[in-house]
């Protein structure tokens, strides 16, 4: 199976340096299941302007992990809840995410141990 996980900007943006490397990707563990947790409930609530602001704030995270597939989602989720269009497709895709991200955090783990 593919890696979920491209570290080449991380590594680029942190000069190859691994403790610096750790840090951001430790940083990510401890701040992104949070945020996805909090996507679902403004989903669950309706609250479409608190996800898509959730789905923005955690788009740069997913870029630096390099996380595949995930920009492109993550960003489709932001301007659907944002625009309110196709809404009845977000619990998939935010579903599709959340199983995405979780492949990633186990890889990231696996980094850092």
């Amino acid at each position: 199976m593919a890696k979920a996980i491209d570290l080449t900007f991380l590594t680029s943006f942190t000069g190859g340096n691994q403790e610096k490397k750790k840090k951001y990707i430790n940083m990510f563990l401890s701040y992104c299941p949070g945020q996805i947790t909090i996507m679902n409930e403004h989903l669950s609530a309706g609250n479409y302007d608190g996800l898509r602001a959730t789905a923005h704030a955690l788009k740069p995270q997913i870029i630096y992990m390099g996380i595949q597939g995930g920009e492109e989602l993550i960003k489709k989720i932001e301007n659907m809840a944002g625009t309110r269009t196709e809404v009845e497709k977000l619990p998939e895709m935010l579903k599709n995410f959340t199983t995405l991200s979780e492949e990633a955090i186990k890889e990231l783990k696996a980094e850092v141990e």
